[in-house]
């Protein structure tokens, strides 16, 4: 019997290192509580338990709150290893849970001081508000942390503006700021390797969080100067972007990526995620955007020259996890941005491509002229336009498993890339399952919080 072995690839001991890191501070976290809180475990009677569990409550809370921040804080190598969906994902029930545990923290506190002292418990909350240190920050702490979260579930499930979760989002950094005033110095961070320990965590997350959402956007910014060149109209409310500045060529990203855009003009500060359009060519930069609300509307109003922040190269979505070397691309809408840039790049590689695209009408078809061209210098790539008004010379209604199985008869030997709006690649998903394709080769990202 023959044995063989591989060496684990980078990816997979990089994304161990990360996982051990998280656990390793998980359970110093434990050893931290169990060290300083050992009086109230050995002695649990008269309400010495519930002060235990309370303070690894707290502590708990304020890990995970620190590991949110590093989810969110556009950290570029976390993002290169899992993708903005799993970290989006684990950033979501991490919120669930971290609400959980700031509202077990106090109740635990406060009934356990109060069997302790043999008070009733509105007055040990009253005594703990009043004459305990810093615990008003850290009560308000706790009522801006549960505005955010419930606010965020209204803008999920309402589909409100994007710049409202955005600005909702910015009172955690006040939430944090008054909770580790709370913390440092008391219970179980009081002295000792345990206060070093959770300063020195405390920072190095500040530090990370300083360094990829400030300090290199505004670097990039300094080296580059991105700036307005133009822009085209792609369809009536589709707009592109072009970028120019110094050194593009040494700004280096992959078809299919994304980066996050702060445009410098009076309404537009706020930080928005696109996709690159073009391939890289180290000439311009080329963003694509559609029209959906109050921000999107204003990008036809930009005038050439405005200066614009760019944080990128981001995201996973890209030809080199294909595994093999035909591609069928399926896009919805303003999903074609991605793809365009990739059916680009690919298309020098003379690889074999099938694009199905759905519109709404013929005059919703972005790049329709690139297509074309592109399938002048490739004639292995094909395109299909599947628009919702029938058209004569187009297919028309949805894409669904009838059009997949009849348009692109072999693909079930493709790598499939999918980008749309998150209903419409659920249902795509669906449909390929259904159709017996696997999944691995299935790649896409929801961009959507």
């Amino acid at each position: 019997m023959e044995f063989y072995f591989s060496l684990p690839s980078t990816t997979s001991i990089k994304k161990f290192l990360v996982w051990f890191l998280f656990f390793g501070n998980l359970l110093g976290i434990v050893v931290l509580w169990l060290t300083n809180s050992s009086y109230y475990i050995q002695n649990p009677a008269d309400g010495n338990i519930l002060i235990a569990l309370g303070r690894i409550t707290g502590l708990l809370a304020e890990y995970f709150i620190l590991v949110q921040l590093m989810l969110i804080g556009r950290v570029r190598w976390l993002e290169h290893l899992f993708g903005f969906d799993v970290l989006n994902k684990i950033h979501r029930w991490i919120g669930y849970s971290i609400l959980s545990l700031l509202l077990t923290h106090p109740l635990l506190l406060t009934i356990g001081n109060a069997q302790a002292n043999g008070v009733p418990l509105l007055s040990q909350f009253a005594d703990f508000l009043a004459n305990k240190k810093d615990v008003l920050n850290a009560f308000f702490a706790l009522l801006i942390f549960i505005f955010i979260v419930v606010i965020s579930i209204v803008i999920v499930r309402k589909k409100l503006r994007y710049e409202t979760w955005y600005f909702t989002h910015l009172f955690t950094y006040l939430a944090i700021g008054l909770a580790l005033t709370h913390q440092l110095g008391t219970g179980d961070l009081r002295s000792g390797w345990g206060l070093t320990y959770w300063y020195v965590l405390n920072f190095a997350v500040f530090g990370f969080v300083l360094l990829y959402r400030l300090i290199r956007p505004l670097y990039l910014f300094w080296r580059h100067r991105f700036f307005v060149e133009h822009i085209v109209e792609e369809t009536p409310d589709t707009f592109s972007l072009y970028i120019s500045g110094k050194n593009l060529d040494r700004f280096k990203f992959e078809a299919g990526q994304y980066a996050n855009i702060t445009i410098l003009a009076r309404g537009m500060w706020y930080t928005h995620p696109f996709s690159f359009s073009s391939a890289y060519n180290g000439a311009f930069l080329r963003f694509s955007i559609k029209s959906l609300g109050d921000y999107t509307s204003k990008i036809r109003e930009l005038k050439p020259g405005t200066p614009i922040i760019i944080d990128g190269p981001l995201g996973l979505f890209v030809e080199k996890r294909a595994t093999r070397d035909k591609f069928l691309f399926i896009a919805g809408g303003i999903g074609i941005t991605p793809l365009r840039a990739m059916i680009e790049s690919l298309t020098a590689q003379k690889k074999d491509m099938v694009l199905l695209c759905g519109s709404r009408t013929e005059k919703d078809i972005a790049f329709k002229d690139e297509f074309e061209l592109f399938k002048q210098q490739s004639p292995s790539l094909t395109t299909h336009h599947i628009l919702g008004t029938p058209t004569e010379g187009y297919e028309s209604g949805f894409i669904d498993k009838e059009k997949i199985v009849r348009l692109v008869p072999d693909f079930y030997t493709r790598e499939v890339f999918l980008c749309g709006p998150p209903p419409m690649m659920k249902i795509m998903v669906g449909h390929l399952n259904d159709l017996g394709f696997d999944a691995h080769h299935i790649h896409y990202e929801k961009f959507s919080f």
